[in-house]
């Protein structure tokens, strides 16, 4: 595996930027890759993509030099074992809420490394998958030593229940990103969607100020530019877009100016 150029620099204090993909489109994948982003989510949770379906992307992220990331349906073996299997080089956990969610998340990212890591769930060793390149160019013991060190593990805090227990999530060394999920978090505060409530602001900050006290990045999803200087001030250093909301905003932007200088 190659190395992840995303952790790096987050271990380094910087900041990275990616785009949320909900589209089956390699081509998207691709010229966010040449644009200059650092990462792209592949949304298996919301919408009709599965791992299988991610491989043309993934194929596309690294031929444009993007990290390719996939954000599982579920916190289960076979949506974890299947995207890693593909070449995600990262996954996103939803609606991690207790510790054991966190340890379960972890556990199905890393292969077992010796005899003093036992532990009864692990990802499952196989020397042929596209992420051992099939087993033709790496061997199993580099391609798992590598795997362990470069696979981002990113955990979604979108509930009132994660929140309260965060600080316990927080002390599990392997984390990389807290990303969190303000829309949803805002539902289970008792404000569905209205993530700029003082309520919703105030549980976002605190827990930001303990994500970035234990040495982990903090993610955020954000509209738009607009919002970047904000959340920077805030010290968040893993942003990331949804690709629909940029399309919209161009699209509208090019029909509003059609309609403003023709008058039709």
């Amino acid at each position: 595996m190659r190395k992840n150029k995303v952790k790096e620099k987050l271990q380094h204090g910087n900041s990275v930027v990616g785009t949320f993909q909900g589209f089956n489109s390699p081509d998207l994948t691709e010229m966010c890759g040449y644009t200059g982003y650092d990462f792209v989510i592949l949304d298996t949770e919301h919408g009709p993509m599965s791992a299988e379906t991610c491989i043309p992307m993934i194929c596309a992220a690294e031929r444009s030099g993007v990290v390719p990331i996939i954000r599982v349906s579920e916190n289960e073996k076979t949506y974890v074992l299947k995207a890693l299997d593909v070449g995600a080089m990262g996954i996103i956990f939803p609606m991690i809420n207790i510790i054991e969610d966190a340890v379960k998340a972890i556990s199905l990212t890393r292969y077992i490394r010796n005899h003093n890591d036992m532990r009864t769930e692990f990802r499952g060793i196989v020397d042929v998958s596209r992420a051992a390149q099939y087993g033709m160019t790496a061997g199993l013991n580099s391609h798992m030593t590598t795997s362990n060190k470069e696979i981002m593990i990113i955990l979604q805090m979108e509930t009132a229940e994660s929140v309260k227990n965060i600080e316990e999530i927080l002390k599990l060394p392997e984390i990389d990103v807290i990303l969190i999920g303000s829309l949803d978090l805002s539902q289970s505060l008792g404000y569905p969607g209205d993530v700029h409530h003082p309520v919703v602001q105030g549980v976002i900050k605190k827990a930001i100020k303990k994500i970035i006290s234990a040495g982990k990045a903090v993610g955020m999803v954000i509209p738009s530019t607009d919002a970047l200087q904000h959340w920077f001030d805030l010290r968040v250093s893993f942003f990331t877009y949804h690709q629909t909301y940029m399309f919209r905003d161009v699209l509208q932007k090019h029909v509003s100016e059609f309609h403003r200088i023709t008058g039709h």
